[in-house]
């Protein structure tokens, strides 16, 4: 974790927000009036009044307040007015002309600007003392809000934070602020430019919990905190029952989430930046959507941003072990060159060597063993040892699921490929995971599940060659001798160098013998060249 940074604000009283005279206290639901007269608001009211002050000075949408407000409920638009239309009856005529409404768009609350001795208006308000930094990716895990109001619901929601709060630090390219630092806005409603200011960080991960009956409904949501953008956002319900497994589950699936969601937002931010400005870091962002774009072009120009971002920083073990990757991916499709093979093993020990306790390095250069050495016993090393550090991570898993294809444990590889999936199920690399789960169905016998998920990667990443090939071995063993010559042609139009049998790597890749068999034969069948 980031060691804490300063605060320079000054939180009072939890909870509260003031503005136009008014004071709300978010706890209670309760709002005082200028001389500290209990204003009565009904309880829908009330909650309408507190997410219009966490969001103030910014437009809320009709449809995020029924979502807020009323969660898994319907009801009509009519409610939502009637409370907007209370609430202005109770800030009077002073206080009213705050809540303004913006036809066909929605409601905003136009918070006065703070006084200098107003530190919690101040807060609310986005002014901070500290930018966010110009390095690593960084974020704050708030405290969820309780909003049942049960005491005893408290603990499970701190519970929550702490274990994403952990979950997140494992992540070794991402600064996570400490537990103490984020619980210091406990019960204060704070906006999220002003959070990210005061700590210093670029994403706040925030969120609620709501009990009804015996069931619990938690809600989270990533934002960019200078912009205000949402990032991402899911909600999870569970059995009261099961507590603790409900706090495993949002854990997981938050954790995993995350890390694809920042650092797609981080490549989008690399790009914004003036070229003048480029460090190791920002380098290798520029050089992930070539990595993804699986073309010999957009590999070679990944190349050279990643050789640029090892020269500037030696120790870089992330660069490193992408370098490597990218070099199996080149072997892969056939656009291997003089020198590049060796480059990519050598750089692969490397990262290794000085990013041992860093799941993504471990995890890509953990491949290139596997790739352009065939040494499976480093390839199981990297991918024990990534899993022991973040199991959340839905690329770590679709790499030991790989590995477990090499070492023919087919059942194993599928269980970590369906996990992948179902962590990160948006995975711009998941047809990596489902051209994987193809061919361990193609050891076991399950040709139609091979088939159906090799088509979906090809359909999903059409440049890349290991799903073709899966798909051409499950064609051969259905006997769809129609389909197979079809297939055939769409991987050579798709993948013209890598379009060959390859029989020598398939024996050196995969312990399996039976399965090398099968696949020389389909291969072959299907007319490729050796």
């Amino acid at each position: 974790m980031c060691p804490s940074r300063p605060q320079q604000a000054d939180r009072s009283a939890a909870g509260i927000y003031r503005f136009g005279g008014f004071t709300l206290d978010a706890a209670r639901g309760a709002l005082r009036g200028p001389q500290g007269e209990e204003v009565a608001l009904r309880p829908k009211s009330a909650e309408v009044l507190r997410h219009l002050a966490e969001h103030a000075g910014r437009l809320v949408p009709r449809e995020a307040l029924l979502q807020a407000v009323w969660p898994g409920v319907f009801v009509t638009d009519d409610s939502v007015t009637q409370c907007i239309a209370e609430i202005r009856r109770a800030l009077g005529e002073a206080g009213a002309p705050l809540l303004r409404t913006l036809p066909k768009r929605g409601y905003l609350l136009a918070v006065e600007a703070p006084g200098a001795g107003d530190p919690v208006a101040s807060l609310a308000t986005g002014e901070g003392t500290v930018p966010p930094p110009d390095d690593r990716a960084s974020v704050v895990v708030l405290p969820f809000a309780n909003l049942g109001g049960d005491p005893e619901q408290e603990y499970f929601a701190d519970g929550v934070v702490e274990d994403i709060t952990t979950a997140l630090s494992r992540i070794r390219w991402l600064c996570v602020i400490a537990r103490n630092s984020a619980f210091t806005y406990k019960g204060r409603m704070a906006d999220v430019r002003a959070v990210g200011r005061a700590l210093g960080v670029r994403y706040v991960l925030e969120g609620s919990v709501r009990k009804a009956g015996g069931r619990v409904r938690i809600t989270a949501q990533l934002v960019e905190a200078e912009t205000r953008r949402h990032v991402w956002a899911d909600r999870f319900d569970g059995d009261l029952a099961d507590l603790f497994g409900l706090q495993d589950r949002v854990t997981e699936s938050v954790a995993s989430a995350v890390e694809p969601s920042v650092q797609l937002a981080e490549v989008e931010r690399a790009r914004r930046k003036p070229t003048t400005s480029l460090d190791a870091y920002d380098l290798y962002l520029r050089a992930l959507p070539h990595v993804h774009a699986t073309t010999r072009e957009g590999s070679e120009a990944a190349l050279a941003l990643l050789r640029r971002a090892a020269a500037l920083d030696p120790e870089f073990a992330l660069a490193k072990a992408l370098t490597a990757f990218t070099q199996a991916n080149r072997y892969e499709q056939g656009w291997i060159g003089p020198g590049d093979r060796e480059e990519g093993v050598r750089l692969a020990r490397e990262a290794v060597a000085c990013g041992h306790d860093d799941p993504m390095a471990l995890a890509l250069a953990g491949r290139t063993f596997g790739f352009l050495a065939q040494d499976h016993a480093r390839t199981l090393a990297a991918a024990e040892r990534a899993l022991e550090i973040n199991p959340n991570s839905a690329f770590v898993l679709g790499f030991a699921g790989w590995a477990s294809n090499y070492l023919a444990r087919p059942r194993e590889a599928m269980t970590h490929f369906r996990r992948a999936i179902r962590l990160s199920p948006l995975d711009p690399e998941r047809a990596y995971c489902l051209s994987g789960l193809a061919y361990a169905h193609l050891m076991v016998g399950g040709y139609e599940d091979a088939l159906a998920a090799g088509l979906q990667a090809v359909r999903e990443k059409p440049g890349r060659a290991t799903q073709h090939r899966a798909v051409i071995a499950a064609l051969h063993c259905l006997g769809r001798q129609d389909a197979l010559a079809a297939a055939a042609a769409a991987y050579r139009e798709a993948v013209p160098e890598g379009a060959r049998v390859f029989a020598d790597r398939v024996r050196a890749l995969f312990s399996d013998q039976a399965f090398v068999a099968l696949m020389i034969g389909a291969l072959r069948a299907a007319g490729l060249p050796e």
